[in-house]
């Protein structure tokens, strides 16, 4: 995958499991995260803005239920 092909993908998601599943596709043709996903995906603010979209953000959230 290119990374405009990745870059309009996450973009697309409209939710955050959509977003999980683009996440995973990207991880599968990529074999992991390609190595300009931190720059281009978190820190250029996409996750953050996409999140948005459904009432989140992009922070890590840990769920106490599992711990």
């Amino acid at each position: 995958m290119t990374k405009q092909k990745i870059i309009a993908l996450m973009e697309s998601s409209k939710s955050e499991e959509e977003w999980n599943a683009n996440c995973e596709l990207v991880k599968e043709k990529c074999n992991g995260y390609p190595s300009f996903w931190y720059e281009t995906i978190v820190l250029s603010k996409i996750a953050q803005k996409v999140a948005a979209k459904w009432d989140s953000d992009a922070e890590i959230h840990i769920n106490h239920k599992f711990i």
